[in-house]
């Protein structure tokens, strides 16, 4: 029998269907066996050398340290505001010892309150601290003895502790221990018989609606803006808010703090007469 022959048509070699390409950018080199994930955010493309210096010195803080004990221009106020608001008192603790901080960057570091911050910016003669920001921290000071120690070394002038039994051993702290308590009396009896002036002239004075004689007595006392600032707010409370001090009439009343204690009482004894 002859042999059968099988004929195959002929058909066109078929090449197997390629594997989709992964995309580059999706492609995660360092992964084991080189998987594939997807690529997080990329963070914010850095647009100066400015960029550049706030981001670094948000690293951790031995790596930050250098660059925020430094003097380079790039850290100004804005970049500082920056900072604080996205570190924490680690960083915030070297902010408030550089130089030449302005007084936005210093109530920013007040207002995180951390103790640390608060002792190294009144330490540092640099700091911008103006009567609000001194009557804010003596106010932090009743019950932190490091920041009531360091407003007391920087304007040499004590501060009261939490405790009023230990008021009495200074006697601005007295003045200070009556208006605390409410004794707006006592205050005044105080004041008059240190300044050896009429107990009841100057309580009708005082209570006149005007802030410049509390502000003359306080001077003339030798207590500072700070404490008449301090002062005013308890005396305000006793009296129903009066005095009354505006933006327009604070400056003519923090004037009075020019005056020597010897001028003070010489004036606030002419507006007795």
């Amino acid at each position: 029998m002859a042999a059968l022959k099988f004929v195959l048509p002929d058909v066109e070699p078929v090449e197997p269907a390629a594997k989709p390409r992964p995309d580059f950018h999706a492609v995660c080199f360092h992964a084991p066996h080189c998987e594939t994930r997807a690529v997080a955010h990329a963070p914010e493309p850095l647009r100066n050398d400015h960029d550049l210096i706030v981001r670094l010195c948000r690293m951790p803080i031995d790596l930050a340290a250098p660059l925020l004990r430094s003097s380079l221009p790039s850290l100004d106020t804005p970049a500082l505001l920056a900072l604080i608001a996205a570190t924490g008192e680690a960083h915030h603790l070297l902010i408030a010892q550089r130089p030449a901080l302005d007084w936005k960057v210093v109530r920013a570091l007040l207002r995180g309150g951390h103790d640390s911050v608060l002792v190294a910016l009144v330490r540092n003669p640099a700091a911008e601290l103006d009567e609000d920001d001194q009557g804010r921290l003596e106010r932090l000071a009743q019950d932190r003895p490091d920041l009531r120690q360091a407003l007391s070394e920087r304007f040499r002038r004590a501060v009261p502790s939490p405790d009023p039994a230990t008021w009495d051993s200074h006697s601005n702290l007295k003045l200070l221990k009556f208006m605390r308590s409410g004794e707006t009396d006592g205050f005044v009896r105080e004041a008059s018989r240190r300044l050896k002036l009429d107990t009841a002239a100057l309580d009708r004075l005082l209570a006149a609606g005007s802030a410049v004689p509390l502000a003359l007595a306080c001077c003339a006392l030798e207590l500072d803006k700070a404490v008449f600032l301090h002062l005013l707010s308890f005396w305000q409370s006793r009296h129903d808010g009066q005095p009354q001090v505006n933006e327009r009439h604070r400056p003519v009343v923090l004037s009075v703090f020019a005056l020597t204690p010897p001028e003070a009482r010489q004036k606030l004894t002419a507006l007795l007469d």
